[in-house]
């Protein structure tokens, strides 16, 4: 109830935020309302102005090796247990705020899911919450985050267990549908209960139009791959040549300008042109020029999905969530204008192929059909969407998968290494303290033994290996049967040499306080079958070994455990 309070909030002060930035530049809440009326310097000076202040607080306040907005929440949860630093949350925040509201080619809904998840990571390590307990508050907050942005309560829950959590189990479920319905409650006691978009009334004109929207699935799927695949390559090209970090950002925002020059639609979020897609009432316009309006539709899709990909590129704040909403509406009605010109009789026009394509094209580049289904649902809140809208979105999603996995949220995620599928294993597996782990006691002999010596501890413990310590019991090395066995045919040699000229110095250790995670990341990338495991307060003193079968065995339990408590929940 808390994380619902806070991440509400959290959603409106993120939203006058960015109109408060928006009214310095164009004197209007939304630059969508004030396009044709402001100077044509404010599109090059606002984006770039902004930049240098986003790239100024990026090298400033933001850890450079974190992924930012949505991407860090998955991170954090992957790779520390939930926690993210205030800095980092009120950097972002700023961030955020000043990119959209300077004209960047974003979005406000995943940095309003970023805040929520952040206040309530925030929020459960001041309680002190275990890992378990700050999976559940993060999930919380992410679908505060999502039902405040969109006033979608049901998408925000749907989405928070389908793309941050993967945990269906109720005891995640009961306290993330709390927090997504308080902070509804705040956001629609501010901004009423109104749609983000102006809807038209839906129909499917004939059965056979199923197989248009199957089409509008496939073009909104290849669409979300191109976008998916620029956006490494973006990034790559300026870390190339835009050396200095500070400056990336007010490049992309010069880049973005002079394409807004001749197409002011592509500022900011843009969501007054969606609306305008959705009411049939858009104009082609470029340069004062008019355009046929499929032409129109074809430089606005290309521009915006450019110039979006350089502002993530870029690193400006926001996300891609806004974007891939607009680049649907786009591509939608480019494709129900065409399709309705063939098949007058027996399809809608195109404002009905526009609202239907911002699911599709959110389900393929978040990889998430589920969440945008509901979430296209609950703006419409017509029944009647619903077998066009869940054709487009499976399709388009299934299409966008055939080219490769990544999102447009998990794709920095994959090009790090980091596997965005097994965080909820990650987490139960560092929950898991070595100390659970059975080990064995392992038995030692000085660096001063002879080999004779060494040879008759390793047979008679039948450990498989043996620790060789100096006289204070610090651990200088550890003998295996590989390093063992080219001493053992020629006997003249057991009173001669002795343990330290046999012992492997190179031994990987595992402390007391590390988890059943580490252990596994080490034997995962190591052909070792025992490892030592060292003192806290010592890091040379071994206090047992712990075998590769004892690490697996417990991971395996592990896994039949947590699938029984979700049996259960159910």
């Amino acid at each position: 109830m808390v994380v619902g309070v806070l991440a509400g909030y959290g959603a409106l002060f993120l939203r006058f935020g960015i109109e408060w930035i928006s009214r310095i530049w164009t004197g209007e809440a939304s630059w969508s309302e004030a396009l044709h009326d402001i100077h044509w310097s404010i599109f090059i000076l606002a984006p770039v102005i902004g930049g240098l202040l986003v790239g100024w607080i990026h090298t400033r306040w933001l850890p450079q090796n974190e992924a930012r907005v949505i991407p860090g929440v998955i991170e954090a949860l992957a790779e520390r247990g939930g926690k993210i630093s205030a800095k980092k949350t009120v950097g972002e925040l700023f961030s955020n705020v000043v990119s959209v509201g300077s004209g960047a080619s974003m979005g406000r809904e995943a940095p309003t899911v970023a805040l929520g998840a952040s206040l309530a990571s925030l929020l459960g390590q001041w309680l002190h919450l275990n890992e378990k307990q700050m999976r559940t508050l993060l999930g919380c907050g992410v679908a505060a985050g999502i039902a405040g942005a969109f006033n979608a309560p049901i998408a925000g829950v749907l989405f928070a267990l389908e793309v941050i959590l993967a945990d269906y189990a109720i005891a995640t479920f009961t306290p993330i549908v709390m927090s997504s319905v308080i902070a509804t409650v705040i956001t629609r006691s501010e901004l009423g209960n109104f749609p983000m978009f102006t809807i038209p009334e839906f129909r499917l004109v004939s059965s056979w139009e199923i197989l248009a929207y199957v089409g509008l699935g496939v073009f909104c799927g290849l669409l979300a791959a191109i976008t998916v695949k620029m956006l490494p390559k973006s990034r790559a090209l300026f870390e190339k040549y835009v050396r200095m970090a500070l400056f990336r950002p007010a490049v992309a925002g010069l880049l973005l300008g002079v394409c807004a020059l001749f197409v002011p639609e592509i500022m900011s979020i843009g969501y007054g042109t969606v609306d305008s897609m959705l009411l049939e009432n858009i104009e082609g316009n470029i340069l004062g020029a008019g355009l046929p309006l499929a032409l129109f539709l074809v430089v606005l899709l290309l521009m915006k999905i450019l110039t979006s990909v350089i502002c993530s590129g870029g690193g400006f704040g926001g996300g891609m969530i806004g974007p891939s909403l607009f680049i649907g509406a786009t591509a939608g009605a480019l494709y129900g204008g065409i399709v309705h010109d063939i098949f007058p009789a027996w399809s809608e026009s195109y404002g009905a192929y526009a609202l239907v394509a911002c699911g599709a094209m959110l389900a393929a580049t978040i990889q998430a059909p589920m969440s945008s289904i509901l979430m296209i649902f609950e703006l419409s809140n017509d029944y009647h969407i619903m077998v066009p809208l869940m054709t487009a979105c499976v399709v388009a999603a299934l299409v966008k998968r055939s080219f490769g996995t990544g999102s447009v949220i998990t794709e920095s995620l994959q090009e790090k290494g980091l596997d965005t599928g097994w965080s909820l294993e990650r987490s139960w597996m560092r929950a898991v303290p070595i100390s659970r782990l059975p080990w064995r006691s392992i038995p030692s002999v000085y660096t001063s033994s002879k080999l004779e010596e060494l040879k008759r501890v390793y047979i008679s413990s039948g450990k498989g290996c043996v620790i060789v310590t100096n006289h204070d019991g610090d651990m200088v090395g550890m003998v295996t049967f590989e390093d063992l066995k080219s001493w053992l045919l020629d006997s003249s040699l057991d009173q001669v040499v002795v343990a330290e000229e046999v012992a492997n110095k190179n031994v990987m250790t595992l402390s007391e306080t590390d988890s059943l995670l580490d252990a596994i990341d080490i034997l995962d990338r190591e052909a070792f079958e025992q490892m030592p495991v060292t003192s806290r307060q010592n890091p040379k003193k071994v206090l047992g070994i712990v075998s590769r079968n004892a690490v697996f065995s417990t991971y395996h339990k592990l896994i039949v455990k947590h699938g029984e408590d979700n049996t259960k929940d159910w």
